[in-house]
């Protein structure tokens, strides 16, 4: 009994260093050796619709849309299109405003909820857009980013952009700007080869002519499904750091483990759908999948195999005790992480591993909520500071 639950002490614990540690390595080894040239041409630019799904944003779709419309991109090759999600607020109020003040600005409102997917459906198939380009609501472009997605699409081989978005920085010891920074790098690392396993749903460009139509009332996580669906059609995903937008980080942590835990429930939601890329031998794409995603949504129960196996290894080795203790210290630091933010005492070694446990903790209730509840495709904005 012992030999087996050290194989899967020894496999559980492998995948949590491949999906946290190796993985990022090994990409960044794989973009220097098969990174592609791809090719800008903003000479001849295609026309392009920005895509909008809102619900009781009329905090922030204000400013969203006027700075997508200040873009340095010819005025009348690009739109804007909102669709609201039957909001309940003044977002209906703001948006006709708009939509009255600036003909680019084109609003669609909905008076019953079908959620994200839904709302992307039913805007898309308004829009005279060659490109189509998805932004959040709360999302603010730099004004060269619609001109440095768009322009990669003059390569043939590109079905798909994302760009960078740059979390500002935190009042109260969030640390998920620090955890965006290297979730960035690894999908420029991605984007370099041509297969970013997850656009940021926030700010990406398809080519029209692949937009995959969403199943409507299904618990899904969108940017990730098209972003694969693109490259099952055979093109490429690229990142572009050149296009890039800001973005307020969530109020706090405990906002964080709320918006976390909704991702988890829509993530595995989606793996019903990319079925293509089930096989981690099926090529790159779902090798990346595979390392990037699919194990670190399921790190939680990696680690709980890995605290069973080795409370019943403790006589096997000294090597286990050493484990518990460090996984145990750990945990700790992690508790005095979150008193500590708690009375505005900020300490990053504390911060970080808090932020690390929590992550953990909202990806491991997001899959129960997924196992055994009832979910749904609508949502809630998520809270800004």
């Amino acid at each position: 009994m012992q030999t087996i639950l050290f194989y899967i002490f020894i496999i559980s614990l492998f995948f949590l260093f491949h999906t946290y540690l190796f993985y990022p390595v090994i990409v960044k080894l794989y973009s220097l050796v098969a990174a592609k040239k791809f090719v800008k041409d903003k000479s001849n630019l295609p026309k392009v619709s920005v895509l909008i799904a809102a619900y009781n944003e009329e905090k922030v779709i204000r400013e969203t849309v006027e700075t997508l419309l200040a873009s340095e991109y010819p005025k009348d090759r690009f739109e804007v299109i909102v669709g609201s999600d039957n909001s309940k607020d003044k977002t209906h109020e703001i948006m006709q405003e708009l939509a009255e003040t600036d003909s680019r600005v084109k609003f669609y409102p909905f008076f019953e909820r079908n959620g994200k997917p839904g709302v992307l459906n039913r805007i898309e198939e308004k829009a005279f857009g060659d490109v189509l380009v998805f932004c959040d609501s709360n999302i603010l472009f730099d004004k060269n980013a619609l001109m440095e997605m768009a322009s990669l699409f003059a390569d043939k081989r590109v079905g798909g952009v994302s760009g960078e978005i740059k979390l500002k920085k935190s009042k109260t010891g969030n640390q998920e700007g620090t955890y965006w920074r290297l979730e960035s790098r690894i999908k420029d690392f991605e984007g370099k080869v041509g297969s970013l396993i997850g656009a940021n749903g926030g700010m990406y460009a398809i080519r029209r002519e692949l937009y995959w139509k969403y199943p409507v009332g299904e618990t899904i996580q969108d940017d990730i499904l098209m972003t694969l669906k693109v490259i099952s059609a055979g093109f490429d995903f690229t990142y572009d750091t050149s296009a890039f937008s800001h973005e307020e980080p969530t109020a706090t942590n405990e906002d964080e483990f709320k918006r976390k835990k909704r991702i988890q429930v829509s993530n595995l939601g989606t793996l019903r759908y990319v079925k293509e890329f089930l096989n981690p031998f099926a090529g790159f794409t779902a090798f990346a999948l595979w390392s990037h995603k699919i194990l670190r949504w399921f790190s939680p129960h990696l680690l709980l195999l890995v605290i069973f196996c080795n409370l019943f290894l403790l006589d096997y080795s000294s090597f286990f005790m050493l484990s518990i203790y460090s996984i145990a210290a750990t945990i700790n630091l992690a508790v005095l992480g979150y008193f500590f933010n708690a009375v505005g005492q900020r300490f990053l070694p504390f911060l970080l591993f808090y932020y690390f446990y929590g992550t953990l903790g909202a990806l491991l209730a997001g899959s129960f909520k997924y196992y055994f509840r009832k979910t749904t495709a609508t949502w809630e904005p998520t809270k800004r500071v």
